[in-house]
């Protein structure tokens, strides 16, 4: 009996410990469902309050016992507070920042709602269309009353454009109490998209509108005064030109006359003058036979004037060989090396171009008779977008100082050991003005000398005969 004592007991507590592991595991299974509804109610109102949820494990079996839910909506609330308190000093100051471009723009701001009724405005709207009274005297007045005055038709008003789904609407020029304005006008939504204001910008370009109808104005005064101009230009060219060749034309007489007086006493009367008598006259008949020349000169360039021009496709490449070949044979004994670009085309008169050609390839001709390795070049360059001829020669030169005088009438930049009137390079320019082209030159004394020239492609004055 005494041996089956302590066996008795020791089933007795085996029972027991069953029993204690059943109701434990009741207990956990108990826990396990009050941590899920704690879990998911705190991650709710985390949720709510844009925080991090709790992961799993800061609910298991060991870690609940240090679970501190208050503690953890605590810590969550003032993280929110903290974060709200930036964001709203953040929305202060990009308030006060908006009120007060807002206030100070130089056009004229108002935002009005959905029913047209003014919510705002700045100091320059209330200047333009209210006169001296504060936003608050206007504000719930209906726009189209106090700005527009039934002015606008209700299918340009810029609100209801914005009403009608338009994302911005603008109106340019738009005329109201003696002011011209440009109004733009664009939406404001709420979180859903719906519109729930409007801003309207007015910008005041009365003066702009008055200054540019002032320059129109100007402009076509201007226009009608250089026409007038023109036209009594041109009539004073031509009374001028016809002058010119009337006078060039009448002094060949007598001066032929003097000339063929002085030429008969230098053969008949001769041994009846002395030595320096008989030097006077020679100069005499040297000076009236240079006058002659001048003559010619001048009447040869009043024809340039005068002459009808008539384009046509010309082969400038063709012409300059040409004139090439006329110096060679002329003399032949020279050594002289041309570089002339092939197929080079403008439009033009033929006639007038090849004494532009001639003219300028003499003179590179001329003022390269002292070189040894003489060289001339023709061909075709741009010059800011243009297309740009030009005669080359590495001559003599000329000093840039005196590059104004090339080409006026008789104006000669070197002495008596190049001969010359002084007449081919105002001629060359005359005809390429009347092409309605340009011509200029650069040079280095010693170096040599470049003229270039431009011929528009097309009729000069829109018109072939001029």
């Amino acid at each position: 009996m005494e041996e089956s004592a302590p066996l008795h007991r020791e089933e007795e507590l085996i029972a027991e410990l069953a029993e204690l592991r059943s109701e434990n595991e009741a207990l956990k299974e108990t826990l396990k469902r009050r941590n899920g509804y704690i879990h998911d109610k705190i991650n709710q109102l985390l949720d709510v309050m844009g925080t991090k949820p709790l992961r799993e494990e800061e609910l298991d079996d060991d870690s609940i016992q240090d679970f501190d839910p208050l503690g953890i909506i605590f810590d969550s609330f003032r993280h929110i507070l903290a974060s709200l308190k930036e964001k709203n000093n953040q929305l202060q100051l990009l308030h006060d920042e908006t009120m007060a471009i807002f206030s100070a723009a130089q056009v004229g701001i108002m935002v009005v709602d959905t029913e047209f009724r003014i919510l705002s405005s700045n100091t320059k709207m209330r200047e333009i269309f209210f006169g001296e009274v504060t936003e608050e005297e206007i504000c719930g007045d209906h726009c189209r009353d106090m700005v527009c005055k039934g002015n606008i038709p209700d299918q340009l008003c810029a609100v209801r454009k914005i009403l009608a789904g338009a994302e911005t609407a603008s109106f340019k020029g738009w005329e109201v109490r003696g002011h011209v304005f440009d109004v733009e006008a664009a939406p404001i939504h709420d979180l859903d998209g719906t519109v729930k204001r409007i801003v309207l910008v007015y910008n005041d370009i009365t003066g702009l509108k008055q200054a540019q109808d002032e320059l129109a104005r100007m402009n076509a005064e201007l226009e009608t005064r250089v026409v007038e101009r023109t036209a009594q230009f041109q009539e004073v060219n031509k009374e001028l030109e016809s002058f010119c060749y009337s006078i060039s034309h009448d002094l060949r007489a007598p001066l032929r006359h003097i000339s063929g007086f002085s030429n008969i006493l230098l053969e008949e009367y001769c041994d009846r003058l002395d030595k320096e008598g008989q030097a006077f006259l020679r100069r005499i008949c040297a000076v009236t036979n240079r006058m002659g020349g001048m003559i010619d000169d001048l009447l040869r360039i009043s024809r340039v004037a005068r002459t009808t021009l008539t384009l046509s496709k010309v082969d400038l490449s063709h012409v300059a060989e040409n004139v090439a070949n006329l110096f060679r044979d002329a003399e032949p004994d020279r050594s002289v090396r041309f570089d002339i670009t092939p197929d080079l085309v403008a439009r033009g008169d033929a006639t007038l171009l090849g004494m532009v050609l001639q003219n300028l390839i003499g003179n590179a001709w001329k003022y390269t008779a002292r070189k040894k390795d003489a060289a001339i070049e023709f061909g075709r360059t741009f010059m800011n977008g243009r297309e740009t001829f030009f005669v080359r020669d590495n001559g003599v030169g000329f000093d840039m100082a005196y590059r104004d005088k090339l080409f006026r009438v008789f104006e000669r930049l070197h002495g008596e050991e190049f001969e010359g009137s002084g007449i081919g390079l105002a001629t060359v320019q005359r005809i390429i003005h009347r092409h309605r082209g340009e011509i200029w030159a650069e040079g280095e004394v010693g170096k040599g000398a470049t003229f270039y020239f431009t011929l528009p492609d097309r009729d000069p004055d829109n018109k072939v005969g001029q």
